[in-house]
């Protein structure tokens, strides 16, 4: 029976009549005034033109992003003033100082009213904030009456107070990611024959954590199977290298290497490896201990796995505060051995084989670096080895920060929020469905695209390819995405990286459950209101659904969203609507990928930037130093001249902190009120609540299977992942 009254309760629109029909055309072609998409920044990604007033931070959300910015802000200002006073404390009058104490006092005044459980607390923290910022404000004229007339103060002070006036301008009018902005930096220059920002030694990074958290690569849990030796972190062994490869920060890049006659679609051949990599069975054979297996036989058996970067051929480096910074196209190459050597899990494990620094091998400028250096690279105290993780490292931290984070979620997922808008009325059950997992995705990006992703900001300073190199990284692989490709379930065994190919994959083996939750509750949902009693009659109801249908012909559409590789869509031979969708388990499996993409494949990525990438000698986006030739005599404390200067390192660690210490709400739950549910329909009460105990399940089972891990991986823990991109 069709209706005209206003309800609650989603409904298809083929379900209403003609009044309601109108009603709900006229609410479309105003989203449409707000909803418009851009090709300009990005061409021919399309974005968001705008910010519409519905995806705008709530006053809610800005708190829980000031809860984590106010530990960053106290950290950078503690080592900014501790490099300082290196060389110049002794010649800041106390007037100075004193500024700067009301900045500390201020700060720990918001620290206690933010703790304490005053009825009034939320008035009494904006108070605070003001106060805040107003000492923050007087801190560069204080420092600028301070140095006036005193010639023996370097004149580092003075690009100090214009860095100081430049930020906290910003950050009172594009709030806290302004604070992410370069131009602080140039307030410790070289100038005077001082370098405060060289490190001196691995210490001088750790000491960057003044009053944040040592991140969790610098606290792996010892156990006895590793070696001790004489590293400084356990980050730096081998197995933690080949290990990051499957439960890591981004573990998007690994594929199986395999004979022509045992391929998968997206695995390496192993002939076009030894082409441009040409390693040895014998050395092969020396480092896995094994002389009776080759690379033919590894690689038909499924032992052997790579990562090749070969996208980085090419790409130009760029330069920060006249220092050049070096992309680099390796090459890495790993085993599984069921019986790994000393130093790593016993019972099998991923083995770290060889590294080649290029795509085209030259015994002199691109050899081949392995961990026992049997190729005679001139690698005898095992520095060229280590820098060669680094690298390898380094390029995997620039394509995750430009693709697997930035390209794969966050510009996948907004041209998507756009055509949602403009085609499903908000009556509609699956735009109920779909709007929590968009929220704030829209603004975050927005502020990302003015702060972040500019010529100066994050991504210029924190990555090698700077922001043109890292825009043409982002659109190469914008142009080669496949929408079906992205399902897990499919994704995984075409890279040969299946259950029945890589014994063990933490995150392929947690995000599977989570995919499969997703895929239940979408299913569960929809037949609600796809209803039938087979699957003819969910599919008429399907094609029947005309914003349905305008949906996924915006999807695909080049002029709308640009989504490529939809191919459960079928051809209608109709140029004014060209595809249409009749399928009820493709509906069910888009719609899981939107979600999916928006909650658990975002939160792998973004929450590991800070316990697994801020620490700069074992992960940086950046690269000081071309790579080591075969001729080149390294000794140990050689290793530093790669990495990059502390304030690049302050920079990134203090940008994962804020990426990683946000989360907004929780996948799987839409209310923050138990007494005013998000879904009307009292019929999804049930569906959800199955869909929350699936959720803690594979919680408990994630925890399980960390007691058997050689490293515990959380990074899929449905606890800590969000509905949507909302940082």
């Amino acid at each position: 029976m069709k209706t005209s009254k206003v309800s609650n309760i989603p409904c298809l629109p083929q379900d209403v009549d003609n009044k309601a029909k109108k009603d709900r055309a006229f609410q479309l072609s105003i989203a449409k005034s707000a909803y418009n998409y851009m090709f300009s920044y990005l061409e021919p990604i399309p974005i968001s033109a705008d910010v519409p007033k519905g995806e705008k931070f709530t006053l809610d959300y800005e708190m829980k992003v000031l809860e984590v910015f106010l530990p960053l802000l106290e950290n950078f200002e503690y080592v900014l003033i501790g490099l300082l006073e290196k060389e110049i404390a002794s010649d800041l009058p106390s007037s100075a100082m004193e500024s700067i104490k009301a900045v500390e006092a201020a700060y720990e005044k918001l620290k206690e009213d933010m703790d304490s459980h005053n009825p009034f607390k939320f008035i009494k923290e904006i108070a605070d904030i003001k106060d805040l910022l107003d000492a923050l404000s007087k801190v560069p004229s204080d420092l600028q009456k301070a140095v006036n007339g005193l010639e023996r103060l370097p004149k580092d002070l003075f690009k100090l107070v214009q860095g100081l006036k430049t930020v906290m301008q910003e950050f009172k009018t594009e709030g806290a990611t302004a604070f992410l902005k370069d131009g602080i930096y140039e307030t410790l220059s070289t100038e005077n024959g001082r370098n405060y920002l060289k490190a001196q030694s691995l210490q001088d990074y750790i000491d960057l954590y003044k009053k944040l958290p040592q991140p969790l690569n610098l606290h792996v849990e010892e156990k006895p199977w590793m070696n001790s030796g004489e590293q400084h972190e356990i980050c730096f062994s081998d197995w933690y290298f080949a290990y990051m490869q499957i439960a890591g920060f981004n573990t998007t890049n690994l594929k199986a290497v395999r004979v022509a006659e045992s391929m998968r679609p997206k695995a390496i051949e192993l002939a076009q490896l030894l082409e441009k990599m040409p390693l040895s069975d014998s050395c092969f054979q020396n480092i896995i201990n094994n002389n009776s297996e080759t690379l033919h036989d590894a690689a038909n058996k499924g032992l052997l796995y790579a990562v090749d970067y070969s996208q980085f051929e090419g790409v130009e480096g760029s330069e920060l505060h006249d220092l050049e910074r070096y992309p680099v196209a390796p090459i890495a190459l790993f085993y599984w051995n069921t019986k790994p050597p000393q130093g790593y899990p016993e019972g099998g494990a991923l083995q770290a084989i060889a590294i080649q620094l290029g795509q085209k091998h030259d015994i002199e400028t691109t050899p081949i670096f392995t961990p026992n250096d049997c190729t005679n690279a001139q690698d005898s105290q095992g520095t060229k080895w280590q820098v060669a993780k680094f690298i390898v490292q380094n390029a995997c931290a620039i394509q995750h920060e430009s693709v697997a984070h930035l390209g794969a979620c966050h510009l996948t997922v907004e041209p998507i929020i756009v055509a949602t808008h403009r085609t499903l009325s908000e009556n509609h059950p699956l735009f109920v469905l779909l709007k929590p997992h968009f929220r704030f995705t829209i603004q975050i990006n927005d502020s990302a695209l003015h702060s972040l992703i500019v010529p100066g900001g994050v991504v210029a300073s924190v990555l090698s390819t700077g922001h043109d190199g890292s825009a043409d990284l982002i659109v190469k692989a914008y142009k080669e995405w496949r929408f079906d490709e992205q399902f897990p379930d499919r994704l995984f065994p075409e890279r040969g990286l299946g259950a029945d190919d890589l014994p063990s994959f933490p995150f392929r083996e947690d995000t599977l459950d989570i995919w499969n939750a997703i895929q239940g509750f979408v299913a569960d949902y929809l037949k609600l209101y796809y209803s039938g009693v087979n699957d003819e009659e969910r599919s008429l109801k399907i094609q029947n659904d005309t914003e349905l249908q305008n949906w996924v012909n915006e999807l695909v559409n080049s002029k709308y969203a640009a989504m490529k590789g939809m191919s459960g869509l079928k051809e209608t031979g109709n140029p004014e609507q060209p595809n249409k969708i009749d399928d009820f388990d493709y509906l069910v499996k888009i719609t899981s990928l939107i979600i999916y993409t928006a909650s658990a494949q975002h939160a792998g990525v973004n929450f590991a930037q800070y316990p697994l990438m801020s620490y700069l000698p074992s992960v940086s986006g950046t690269l000081y130093k071309k790579p080591p030739s075969r001729s080149d005599e390294l000794s140990k404390d050689d290793y530093l001249q790669w990495l990059p200067p502390l304030d690049v390192a302050l920079y990134q660690l203090s940008f994962g902190y804020l990426l990683s210490g946000v989360q907004f709400d929780t996948l799987g739950y839409y209310s923050s009120n138990k007494r005013h549910p998000y879904f009307k329909d009292p019929r999804i009460e049930t569906i959800l609540a199955n869909f929350q105990l699936k959720l803690k399940q594979i919680e408990v089972d994630i925890h399980a299977r960390n007691t058997e891990r050689p490293m515990a991986y959380s990074l899929q823990l449905p606890s800590i992942i969000p509905n949507s991109i909302s940082i």
